[in-house]
């Protein structure tokens, strides 16, 4: 399968820069119709997740559709295929590695994210494809906004990834010279040197393909934000969501916003009716999508609980880390491990970061989610 890349015309291969904290990748400029990426007057010089509002603003599609029905149709279409490309391959990876459990189950979980903001950007296409005007300007700059969110997730995931298998990789070299030289003074087998061998390849394997991924959500996250895509340009974390705020969450009352800002909710409401079967017609239509509204918001709510009690886990697990890890640079410095222990050491540490960003990814998800859905943009 052939990676199929956002520049609307057609497929290109990507090659980008990318600086994930120490690590640094080769660099190659791509093009872009002029329609997705356009220069600002103030150079942006870096992406932060809480300034994503004003900065899609940059997008001259947005622009247009804020202006125009036509423009506005395609400009959602456009978002989709944005998301459905990265969401498609992502499942590509998922096949491919069929066979390492660990490495599907996160192209798997990423997929799943881009689903479901797949699922809100096409609730408003429809929303949209119903009327004979353009939604609400918010509405349409908060789509542009809840795609931006999503790319900038996956972004920061594959981000996180590559720089745990970089690790990890490092580590698996170490360990296969090291069986290199037990093997050349008898203490290692044939096998042995060939189980190093492979763990090393696999973990190349995962860190380019990460790394890879990392590439192509930041090519899309700065097109969706009409900026052209330079080393100059780095990208912030995704946040971790309030916990006092999701404690305080007045489910009730939310579940009661979201319902009168849904767009079917309102469709039911605001149906004609003369009759008494069209007003009977109209009544359950509109109980019906009501019941719709309260049943995806009780699953959004069981979906943000769970993920705060996984950061949690995944939070006390990293403090743990952290111990171990100031431990080891302890003993490094005085001379006390081998090289494979401290780079495995140093792996181990990496792991622990790494599921818990994966953690606060996962909770800013299904935080923002939740909330998209109240304001009725899903």
């Amino acid at each position: 399968m052939k990676r199929k890349l956002l520049t609307i015309s057609g497929r290109v291969l990507l090659a980008v820069t990318l600086s994930v904290s120490s690590l640094s990748l080769p660099c190659t400029s791509f093009s872009a119709r002029a329609e997705v990426v356009e220069q600002t007057t103030q150079p942006v010089t870096s992406v932060d997740y809480n300034n994503l509002e004003q900065l899609v603003q940059n997008n001259r599609n947005l622009k247009n559709s804020l202006e125009n029905y036509t423009t506005n149709k395609e400009t959602y279409q456009n978002m989709l295929s944005t998301l459905e490309t990265e969401r498609d391959y992502m499942k590509f990876m998922q096949e491919k590695y069929e066979d390492d459990a660990e490495t599907k189950a996160v192209y798997k979980m990423n997929a799943s994210r881009l689903s479901m903001s797949i699922s809100q950007i096409t609730k408003q296409l429809e929303s949209l494809e119903t009327k004979t005007q353009s939604v609400s300007r918010q509405k349409t700059i908060d789509s542009y906004v809840l795609t931006a969110q999503s790319l900038m997730r996956t972004y920061n995931q594959m981000n996180t990834k590559a720089q745990a298998e970089e690790k990890n990789y490092e580590a698996a070299q170490s360990s296969y010279q090291e069986a290199l030289k037990k093997q050349s003074a008898g203490m290692a087998t044939a096998a042995d040197v060939m189980a190093a061998a492979d763990t090393m390849a696999s973990a190349k394997n995962r860190y380019e393909s990460y790394r890879q991924q990392a590439a192509n959500a930041r090519f899309n996250l700065l097109s969706n934000l009409g900026l052209e895509d330079s080393s100059t340009i780095t990208i912030g974390s995704v946040p971790l969501p309030d916990l006092a705020a999701i404690d305080a969450v007045d489910f009730a009352s939310d579940v009661e916003t979201a319902a009168g800002n849904s767009s079917s909710v309102q469709n039911a409401r605001h149906q004609s009716a003369g009759t008494a079967t069209e007003l009977s017609v109209k009544s359950d239509k509109e109980t019906q999508a009501e019941g719709t509204v309260r049943s995806q918001m009780q699953s959004l709510y069981d979906e943000l609980k769970a993920a705060k009690l996984q950061y949690e886990g995944a939070a006390n697990a990293y403090e743990s880390a952290s111990i171990a890890y100031a431990s080891l640079q302890k003993k490094q410095q005085a001379g006390m491990l081998s090289q494979s222990d401290y780079l495995q050491g140093v792996a181990d540490y990496y792991s622990a970061l790494d599921a818990k960003e994966s953690a606060v990814i996962q909770l800013n998800q299904a935080w923002e989610t939740y909330n998209w859905t109240v304001k009725g943009v899903s």
